[in-house]
């Protein structure tokens, strides 16, 4: 089994945790840095520690990477937005000083090779590019649509109490959604793997479902019938506002048209940056991919476990 350390960057929101569960699965000892804490103090993961890193502070960003073989980031999805960039940076920079083996970089979307003129597409590629000028070897893994955003805030309460599945995705658009441990398993397949440094990867689900198919995969996981209800990205846009108004930088109005926006432009693309063809990612990477409908046999469809809103 492996004895590397490997840190992991926001270890605490739901994509980090997913990536802190593989690694421990895998052996590898686990430096989780996390401004929550108390998340790992009772999760009672073998090989882990948690640590306290501040992305303003180059110097305890080097803390955390020093002695690791690899480092798992993926930036905040709402707090210190209007920061991330900068973020990125230090992290790059620190992963350097730290003469880190892999930096294996999770975008949480589809990205573009080249600029598509989709401001949340472009801002992840320039981004990537980030790590790329940093010199420390990078994988980058670009995930294309997450099943657990359905057990979130914004999905899970309309699933239980309306029997509605709400999204703004036009009812033919198909996406291969994909669940946030598989995401990882990819990310722990970069470590090790020369010939994948300085590789840009979409990986994506089994297979491409529509509304509908979610739907019905839904009804027959919780149990009655599940119908789905397109939701205007604007209106969609503005209901995510309110659940993250927190720890938005972005008004209301800001926010919501950045949404709609970006909605809008993948229903016109009829959804192509959520669908990908696997076959030739997993002959070269064969990770086992697990089904929309065995995923979601496998969650709690009840609201005493509420899943997080982001992260």
């Amino acid at each position: 089994m492996p004895e590397d350390i490997i840190t992991v960057f926001g270890a605490s929101g739901r994509q980090g945790l997913a990536q802190v569960r593989q690694l421990v699965a895998c052996g590898y000892r686990v430096r989780a840095v996390t401004r929550s804490p108390d998340t790992y103090s009772s999760a009672n993961l073998t090989g882990v520690t948690a640590v306290f890193a501040d992305y303003n502070d180059t110097s305890s960003l080097v803390r955390a990477c020093a002695g690791s073989r690899g480092v798992f980031f993926t930036h905040p999805m709402f707090e210190d937005a209007l920061h991330v960039n900068s973020h990125i940076a230090r992290v790059a920079t620190a992963a350097k000083e730290a003469d880190v083996e892999r930096l294996v970089y999770n975008t949480s979307s589809w990205v573009p090779d080249t600029p598509c003129g989709e401001p949340n597409y472009d801002g992840n590629l320039a981004r990537e590019d980030i790590f790329a000028a940093s010199g420390t070897p990078f994988t980058i893994i670009r995930p294309v649509l997450f099943m657990d955003n359905l057990l979130t805030n914004w999905v899970k309460p309309g699933l239980i109490h309306e029997g509605l599945y709400r999204y703004p995705h036009k009812a033919t658009m198909c996406a291969n959604w994909i669940c946030l441990d598989d995401v990882a398993k990819f990310m722990i397949a970069a470590l090790k793997r020369d010939d994948l440094a300085g590789e840009r990867i979409v990986v994506g689900g089994p297979q491409a479902l529509s509304p509908l198919d979610i739907a019905e995969a839904l009804s027959q996981a919780i149990g009655k019938p599940i119908r789905y209800q397109y939701i205007t990205p604007r209106k969609y846009g503005e209901l995510m506002y309110d659940l993250f108004k927190h720890v938005s930088p972005l008004s209301r109005e800001d926010y919501a048209s950045a949404l709609d926006a970006f909605y809008i432009y993948n229903n016109e693309q009829d959804g192509l940056p959520f669908q990908v063809d696997m076959a030739p990612v997993l002959r070269r990477i064969p990770v086992k991919l697990t089904p929309f409908s065995d995923w979601a046999k496998q969650q709690d469809w009840t609201l005493r476990k509420a899943g997080p809103s982001g992260g």
